[in-house]
Formats: structure tokens, C-alpha cells, sequence
């Protein structure tokens, strides 16, 4: 069963009064800033002084937060989220400053929701959220217009509820005020056979009730009309015969085209009736700057403290990221001799050797990259590998199956030396993916090199061999022919 397949308890355990605000427009909200990775002097060519100055990688060196406090528990939000806050961005303290910014008018359950949300990367994905968890992510989006995690919460909830009672749907729709969420819904209302029971007339109020009323109306007027005009014009006539025998009406096919026609209607008679699809929902201001002083300082969030952020070293090149982002940080040093270390060296991971600043960036880039980032990550083939190979050296199991996940669908054309390679990287099992790029390799012109069997591995070269043996037999045996 899908985490999106939800119940209707669910919906009403998710459902609480929260206070929400239009939405704005704003920029990605990843962690941090997404410019091109700029070329530093920590690359391998640097010269002179710039060669053993250390640089804070500009986008992968996060250090920038804002304190934020919701009923008592204190978190640490990246700035760059919250500046993207058409209500809280002028409130923003300066990296100096003292006291947490208090937002009201949400829970702590809420918040954290929010930031797990927003937490959830590409190669860990967010299949596993609850309803209840995106609804107060949505929450927490709708209270600080941030509406680019907001757009990807309603995306991501739109078919679950859609399963769910046309009804329970509409009432989630208002609460957290998404237009998109009313038009599946009340279509599912009008089409259905049923009028509206008294019940329902008091849950949707005498405005939308008598909307619903007047598209019904339409929709089984337009139904007999369209019915009666079809047989009119499809029904047998005398050719002059003295004895015809007509042919039966083609009912299916009538059924069929009537049903699409009634269909195509309803969504134009509901996209009419603007109280049913775009509401005017009631402006609701955002609270008042609060006053922090008169609220008790808050108890750090375990999880969103930032105090996981750990600074990270390859070459002369800085980055501070937190360590939950490394499934087995304890691999990236290699075997490094804490002992032979000062104690403020450490403090930091000191990447081996032949880790360039360039091949790391790349992974890290795949590592951080957000599903509601603008664009979504897209990468050559060069660069997936790259990533792959760091995955698998420090054992970054999430990354290495999204990696060969984006492989298989993002370049069916590889040469398919080059896509057996990936798969032995990281240990893929038998699918038909990889059937398929054993048939293909086995039908190619031209024998396999010494350096080919020694990027796919042994394994493939076997399964090769066996195929390419069948596929001559056959070759020969149609030659015969």
C-alpha cells in the first residue's frame, strides 16, 4: 500500500484550524543558493598564494540560518527559505542579532512536517510522508507564503485525494485554500446519478448547493437532447424498398460518444460556476510582529538545530553540510590518522587525496538536489557515473539507486559498454533493463575488447557470450533457409 493512499480517517486526523494567506510568487528554495558551481582557485591548478588558502565552497558551505520559534521549540531555517517569506522576510534578523523570529498561528507537529518536507532530497525521495504530514507541510507553506514547496505539496497530494470522498476533498480544499483541489471534485458531484442528499446541501452551504443544482440541470438536459439527436440521425431509413429490415442501432458506440460529450460539458459548466471551481477565498492577514520578549525562549528541535552541520575538506575547498547527508560518514576520511592531527583539524573531514574539488561538487550536487528545485537536476552521462563512483566508495546506498534509477531512464541510447559499466558500479540485479542491454551488446557488430570486459565485469561479459551464441546460431540457421 502507497503512503499517498490515504483514508478518510486520515484526512479528518489531519485536519485542524490553522491560519494560512495567499500565495506568492518566489524563487528555489533549496538550502542554500543554486548558481552554477563557480570555478575556485581550490581546483588542482591553482597557483601561488591561492594554491593553500582555503575557500568556502559558495554554495555547499551552509552557514547562514535564521532561529525561529513555534509555540515552544526553537528551529534553525536556512535564510535563504525564509527570505523567500512574503510574510516574514522583513522580519528577518541580521546575522548579528540576537532572538528567535515567533511565528504563531501553527503547530510544532506542523513545522516539523514542513522541514521534513522541505528536507527531503532526490535520492531519498518522499514517498514515505503520511497525509498528515503533507497537510502540515502545506500548513506551514500557506502561513509563510513559500509557495514553491506549497505547489509541490498540492501536486503531490492531488491523485490521493482524489480517491478520497468528493466532500472530505472539497472541505481539505477550503482549509488550506487550493483552487485545484475543487474541480475533480465537485465534477465527480454533478456527474454522478444521485442528487444532493439534505445533509450535503448543509455541509457545501445554499451558494455552491444551488450551483451543483443548475449544472445537473444542464448536464440531464444536454444528456436526453444529445440522445434523442443521435438516434435522430443514426437511425436506418427506407432505401424505397418495399420490405426493409433495419439494422440495430449501434448502442455501444452511442453510449461511448454521449458519455464523452456529457463529460467535456460538465467540465465546461463547472469552470462556469466560479463559486464552485475559483472561490474567492476569505484574505486572512498574517499576524503582527510578535512581541519576543513577552514569550519564554524555546528548547532547541533535536533534528533541526543544525547542529549536525559538519565542515568537510577536499584540497584547499570548504563545505558544511549536515552529516545525516552522508549514510556512512566514517568512509570519507579513508584511513586517515586522527592522532597525527591537531585538535581543530579535527574537526574536519579531510576528503583523500585523489578527491578533486570538481568530481566532489558533482556529487554533492546530486547528493542535495531538492524535487521541488526549478530546474530539476539534469546531468550528462559523464556526470552520473561520476556521482555513482562516490556513492559506492562511501557507501551512500540512497544516492547510488537513484543514480542508476536516472541512468535507466534518462539515457536508453548510451552504448550499452557504457551502461553495463554503471550496473556493475552499482550492483544492479537482473531486471529487464539489463536483459535488454545484454541483447543488444550481444547483436553488435564486432567482438568485445580486453577493456570492455574489464568495465562490465565478468558476470555481463557471461551473459553476453550466451546471447551472442544463440543470436549466430539463429543467424545461421535462417541463412540455411
Amino acid at each position: 500500500m502507497s503512503h499517498l493512499d490515504f483514508s478518510e480517517d486520515d484526512l479528518i486526523d489531519a485536519m485542524s484550524t490553522i491560519s494560512t494567506i495567499s500565495e506568492v510568487d518566489s524563487r528555489s528554495l533549496s538550502p542554500c543558493p543554486c548558481p552554477a558551481t563557480p570555478k575556485l582557485p581550490a581546483d588542482e591548478t591553482a597557483q601561488g598564494a591561492d594554491a593553500v588558502r582555503e575557500w568556502k565552497h559558495p554554495k555547499f558551505y551552509w552557514s547562514d540560518f535564521v532561529d525561529i520559534q513555534v509555540e515552544g521549540t526553537l528551529y534553525r531555517v536556512p535564510r535563504v527559505m525564509m527570505q523567500q517569506s512574503e510574510t516574514f522576510k522583513s522580519n528577518l534578523s541580521t546575522e548579528n542579532s540576537v532572538g528567535a523570529l515567533y511565528v504563531d498561528g501553527i503547530t510544532t507537529q506542523e513545522m516539523e512536517a514542513f522541514l521534513d518536507v522541505s528536507d527531503a532530497r532526490l535520492v531519498t525521495g518522499d514517498d514515505h510522508f503520511t497525509f498528515e504530514q503533507w497537510a502540515g507541510a502545506l500548513a506551514v507553506a500557506n502561513r509563510m507564503a513559500i509557495p514553491r514547496i506549497r505547489n509541490h505539496v498540492i501536486q503531490r497530494l492531488q491523485d490521493a485525494l482524489n480517491r478520497l470522498d468528493p466532500f472530505d476533498c472539497i472541505d481539505v480544499a477550503d482549509k488550506y485554500r487550493v483552487h485545484e483541489w475543487l474541480f475533480q471534485p465537485f465534477l465527480r458531484i454533478c456527474e454522478r446519478p444521485e442528487p444532493l442528499t439534505p445533509p450535503e446541501v448543509l455541509r457545501l452551504g445554499p451558494e455552491r448547493s444551488s450551483a451543483v443544482g443548475r449544472v445537473r440541470e444542464k448536464l440531464l438536459v444536454h444528456k436526453y437532447d444529445s440522445a434523442i439527436s443521435w438516434v435522430g440521425d443514426h437511425w436506418p431509413r427506407s432505401s424505397g424498398r418495399s420490405y426493409y429490415r433495419p439494422p440495430a442501432p449501434q448502442w455501444a458506440v452511442m453510449s461511448e460518444n454521449l458519455e464523452t460529450a456529457l463529460s467535456i460539458e460538465a467540465k465546461r459548466l463547472i469552470e462556469l460556476e466560479t463559486i464552485l471551481s475559483k472561490p474567492e477565498f476569505q484574505p486572512l492577514s498574517p499576524s503582527g510582529k510578535s512581541d519576543i520578549e513577552s514569550i519564554h525562549h524555546g528548547m532547541p528541535h533535536p533534528r533541526y538545530c543544525q547542529k549536525d552541520l559538519k565542515t568537510i575538506k577536499t584540497r584547499n575547498c570548504l563545505y558544511q553540510l549536515p552529516l545525516r547527508y552522508f549514510e556512512q560518514p566514517h568512509l570519507l576520511e579513508g584511513n586517515q590518522d586522527h592522532k597525527e592531527l591537531s585538535p581543530d583539524a579535527r574537526d574536519i573531514i579531510t576528503l583523500p587525496d585523489d578527491v578533486a574539488v570538481s568530481d566532489w561538487n558533482v556529487f554533492l550536487e546530486i547528493l542535495t538536489a531538492r524535487p521541488f528545485d526549478e530546474p530539476l537536476l539534469s546531468l550528462g552521462f559523464s556526470a552520473w557515473m561520476t556521482g555513482l563512483r562516490f556513492a559506492e566508495r562511501f557507501g551512500n546506498d540512497s544516492a547510488r539507486r537513484y543514480i542508476i534509477q536516472r541512468i535507466e531512464t534518462d539515457f536508453p541510447s548510451q552504448d550499452p559498454v557504457d551502461l553495463l559499466e554503471a550496473a556493475k558500479i552499482a550492483g544492479s540485479p537482473d531486471s529487464d533493463w539489463l536483459r535488454g542491454i545484454y541483447t543488444t551488446l550481444s547483436q553488435r557488430s564486432g567482438l568485445l575488447s580486453p577493456g570492455d570486459l574489464r568495465r562490465i565485469g565478468e558476470e555481463a561479459t557471461v551473459q553476453v557470450w550466451k546471447l551472442r551464441d544463440q543470436f549466430i546460431y539463429q543467424q545461421g540457421y535462417n541463412r540455411n533457409e
